[in-house]
């Protein structure tokens, strides 16, 4: 690297404003961060708002989250989170069903496997009176949770239904409707899990 002076330029022109000079170099004003610095800093605070947000959802405090969610939203509009718990948002607090819905099923669009997007559609669903989607949404959140605890106790609360007794047989087939009836009656300690 050559220094110059900044009266003088490269052929005794006069360099550009922003001519890398020791001072210049590393002045408050010029130090940026890189995009990618940016972009995993953004990413973290919007996961931050977005466990911020469920955590208000499951307090109660829809209006909060939806503050909340929208906030994050503003930096980063596509994630996935924030959209699911969104539309949980609008369907329980402003009624908005249909906006909620369509919001939650482009999420689940996009990624199937996700079951925070299912959860979300599942409590969309809810709200509009499809109990029978509802519950399989649940179902689908259930079983894509895997270790987390959180989303698994979020869905026990929504879906207080018992588990099939045959898992490899529909709900309403016909042993599982039996079984499931006479377990029941014989109490809570009769069936091994």
């Amino acid at each position: 690297m050559v220094w110059r002076r900044r009266s003088q330029g490269p052929g005794g022109h006069r360099p550009h404003p922003k001519a890398m000079t020791p001072v210049s170099r590393w002045s408050p004003d010029q130090v940026e961060e890189s995009p990618d610095c940016r972009d995993k800093a953004d990413r973290e605070q919007v996961r931050e708002w977005s466990l911020r947000a469920g955590r208000q959802l499951e307090e109660g405090k829809v209006r909060e989250a939806e503050l909340t969610l929208r906030m994050a939203l503003a930096k980063l509009p596509t994630d996935p989170r924030c959209r699911a718990l969104l539309a949980v948002c609008l369907a329980t607090g402003r009624g908005k069903l249909l906006t909620a819905e369509k919001l939650a099923r482009g999420v689940v669009g996009q990624d199937p496997g996700d079951a925070l997007a299912q959860y979300a559609l599942g409590r969309v669903l809810i709200e509009t009176g499809d109990r029978r989607q509802a519950f399989r949404c649940f179902a689908r959140a259930r079983s894509l949770a895997g270790v987390d605890k959180s989303l698994k106790a979020s869905v026990a609360r929504q879906d207080p239904r018992r588990s099939t007794v045959f898992p490899g047989l529909p709900r309403n087939h016909g042993l599982n409707v039996f079984f499931g009836r006479l377990f029941r009656r014989l109490g809570p300690g009769r069936r091994s899990r």
